[in-house]
């Protein structure tokens, strides 16, 4: 079901967190699927099945362990920075939205954070400040294994032809970004307290 951003902050003040994670985060319909590519409701199911089939068969992680998210996933942004701003369907803007896919691994944040120490460089210090940050949360983001030489490669090996896939077969118009979170417990931490911080902002 895809819901107005009214009905979402209404949800906002009157559902408690984890309600609104669950509603919202992990059960509702990929917003993007339906509103950008058109797809008709009865396809809506098995289309998001093959974006998880694409996405887990090339980054190498269990089906179940892949997810759309962000503004993506229902029509509106609700990072706090960005204060439920809306999809902007023009590829062209300056301000276009990317597709934010979350791959939930322990194996694959592991190895990732092995490569991230065995590749440190003073070169690569104001970097390093971001990605400590997010390692102590429990995730780890594309753009900072793309500024790193040796993650870079390890990351594009694995990536390119999820990417090229989703384009060719499911028609996905905007760039893909994609995030590792090392458990669902630390991807349900994160949006819960980005929940949290976004009621303050309906009430």
């Amino acid at each position: 079901m895809i819901y107005s951003l009214d009905e979402i902050k209404t949800d906002l003040g009157v559902l408690d967190v984890k309600q609104f994670y669950m509603k919202y985060i992990v059960k509702s319909y990929y917003w993007y699927f339906s509103q950008i590519l058109n797809i008709p409701e009865r396809e809506l199911l098995p289309t998001i099945d093959e974006f998880k089939d694409i996405v887990s068969t090339n980054i190498g992680v269990s089906f179940n362990n892949v997810m759309m998210v962000g503004s993506g996933k229902i029509g509106y942004s609700l990072a706090p920075k960005k204060n439920f701003k809306s999809f902007e369907r023009d590829t062209e803007s300056k301000n276009k939205s990317d597709i934010d896919i979350a791959i939930i691994s322990q194996d694959l944040f592991k190895y990732f954070w092995d490569l991230y120490r065995k590749s440190y460089s003073i070169k690569f210090e104001r970097t390093y400040g971001y990605i400590s940050r997010e390692i102590y949360r429990g995730y780890i983001n594309e753009r900072n294994l793309r500024e790193i030489d040796r993650c870079r490669k390890e990351w594009s090996d694995l990536s390119t032809n999820s990417s090229k896939q989703l384009r060719s077969k499911l028609y996905l118009k905007h760039d893909i970004t994609y995030r590792i979170y090392r458990s669902w417990e630390d991807f349900e931490e994160y949006n819960l307290l980005t929940i949290n911080s976004m009621k303050t902002r309906v009430v």
